[in-house]
């Protein structure tokens, strides 16, 4: 509900000299933080580190081996997090502790099951037919099913567009069918909140995740539970 936006100029965060007087390194000493939650992307961050006082880890989920190089002027260093954790089943020599998929909420958190329905206005006779996307803008077409339109249209939810529902996850128990990207966030909302079966997973091209290793290897992973639950508890644990 409450955030500070900051630029990310890469020019000045790709070198040594510059990376201490950017915007993002001026914002987080002021904010002067315990901790530091890195999510994949730890190249902005990699001539701004260490912060005094501030211990940080690093969250990862599948993503191309070079991630663990970076470009010849900005090298990752995994000395800079105490922690490197996997987000994900996959493996590489420099994760050092794994935990579930994290998802924004719980089944107990859900909407009730007729609360999609209603909000759609779905007559009882007929399925709720979802197309859910919050990837790159304009691909939403990509996901929709092929039938032709009819009684049974989808009704589109788009990240991009003015009005949706969002978090989109809590209300997609309520759905019959379900057609979305095997993006992270979609992928494992659905496996964790029971509806992946009632889902079309359709693999999006993306540079840094592999959408169709994810459909192949990790549909039949069955989470234990939810990392957010997980990294919460050891936040609060200290």
């Amino acid at each position: 509900d409450d955030y500070i936006p900051i630029p990310i100029a890469q020019r000045e965060l790709r070198s040594p000299s510059l990376a201490g007087a950017s915007a993002l390194a001026t914002v987080l000493a002021e904010f002067r933080p315990d901790l530091l939650l890195v999510d994949l992307f730890w190249a902005p961050l990699r001539h701004v580190l260490p912060l005094n006082g501030c211990e940080c880890w690093l969250l990862i989920r599948t993503c191309p081996r070079v991630w663990f190089t970076g470009p010849a002027d900005t090298r990752f260093e995994a000395r800079q997090f105490e922690r490197i954790v996997a987000i994900e089943p996959f493996r590489h020599a420099a994760l050092r502790e794994r935990i579930d998929p994290i998802v924004v909420c719980n089944p107990d958190e859900c909407r009730p099951r007729g609360a999609l329905r209603e909000h759609l206005r779905v007559p009882a006779e007929r399925p709720v037919v979802v197309v859910a996307h919050a990837g790159i803008s304009g691909e939403v077409w990509q996901l929709a099913p092929d039938e032709p339109e009819g009684p049974d249209e989808p009704a589109i939810f788009d990240l991009f567009a003015e009005q949706t529902l969002f978090p989109l996850a809590e209300w997609l128990p309520g759905a019959d069918r379900i057609f979305a990207a095997a993006g992270y966030n979609s992928f494992w909302e659905a496996q964790w909140l029971g509806y992946a079966g009632r889902t079309r997973f359709t693999p999006l091209a993306r540079q840094i995740d592999d959408q169709a290793w994810r459909i192949a290897q990790c549909s039949t992973y069955a989470m234990r539970e939810n990392g957010a639950d997980t990294l919460a508890g050891w936040i609060a644990g200290g």
